[in-house]
């Protein structure tokens, strides 16, 4: 059995900040080990994931630039254990809402950095004058993050059944969303 001080950490361990343009490299990086990971909730797969580091940087600096949009990241020691990104509408109808990606490191996981990324993320819709509505997808099979997200008021809208085949199998998608 795991001990309690184990599973969380100390709060002031884990920086929460926004993504920067210099920090394409190392969100490269990061996703090249999230994406080769065995049995990953994500839908992509390593060897489809070519992104350039001018062009990672870009589109850290357009989320930063969009009122609606959010890069975050979750680091330690210089290291980035945590992203999420909330990525805003760009048509005038659907400025309101923003699509969520979270995604944190093997290692990292199960000691609450989901939970304060997501937390921050909808602190930070509920103070813009803009977003009024989050959605996701997470896999069926990510119970976990499926409980993280109920817990912060998410609702399931609807399945997408096999809409996904990860490590040979069909998964069902789940469409979540928080209405502010």
């Amino acid at each position: 059995m795991e001990s309690t001080s184990r599973r969380t950490i100390d709060e002031a361990a884990i920086t929460l900040r926004e993504g920067r343009p210099e920090d394409a490299a190392a969100n490269i990086d990061f996703f090249r080990r999230m994406f080769s990971e065995p049995g990953i909730n994500l839908i992509t797969e390593a060897d489809e994931y070519f992104p350039t580091i001018a062009g990672e940087a870009r589109a850290i600096r357009d989320m930063n630039q969009a009122d609606n949009s959010l890069y975050l990241v979750a680091e330690t020691g210089g290291q980035i254990v945590g992203v999420l990104t909330l990525n805003g509408g760009k048509r005038r109808n659907v400025r309101h809402s923003a699509v969520l990606g979270i995604t944190v490191a093997r290692e990292w996981r199960g000691r609450g950095i989901g939970r304060r990324l997501m937390a921050h993320a909808v602190e930070w819709v509920r103070q813009t004058d803009i977003l009024t509505r989050i959605e996701l997808h997470v896999f069926a099979r990510n119970t976990i993050a499926i409980a993280l997200y109920e817990s912060l008021g998410f609702e399931v809208e609807g399945r997408l059944r096999n809409a996904v085949i990860r490590d040979g199998v069909y998964i069902d998608d789940l469409i979540m969303s928080l209405l502010l």
